[in-house]
């Protein structure tokens, strides 16, 4: 196999992860000021089944267009986890602030 179709594949592996890894962000905003604990469990079984999602759905693609397996499916690992790891920043971001301004009584 070319070299090329290595390249693209750990790119579209990494980009696929990536947006997988941002709707697992959008789970995780919507359910973050719930006080129920079965909600919360809830959205965290969800964010695993969507991860397991995406690789099985990398695995097929690449099993269906005939490219390298293994390259792919560690590119898409990474997507989701480097993915999670910057969205989940971003979300820290976010709620540190609101507590900073809850803290200044609104100013």
């Amino acid at each position: 196999m070319e070299w090329y179709m290595y390249a693209l594949s750990a790119v579209g592996g990494a980009a696929f992860g990536f947006a997988v890894a941002y709707v697992n962000m959008l789970i995780s905003k919507a359910n973050l000021n719930k006080d129920n604990f079965a909600a919360i469990m809830g959205a965290n079984v969800l964010r695993l089944l969507v991860d397991a999602a995406a690789l099985a759905a990398a695995y097929f693609v690449c099993k269906a267009l005939s490219f390298p397996m293994i390259v792919p499916l560690i590119a898409v690992a990474l997507g989701l986890s480097v993915g999670g790891m910057f969205f989940l920043k971003k979300i820290a971001k976010q709620i540190q602030s609101q507590r900073d301004d809850a803290a200044n009584g609104g100013e």
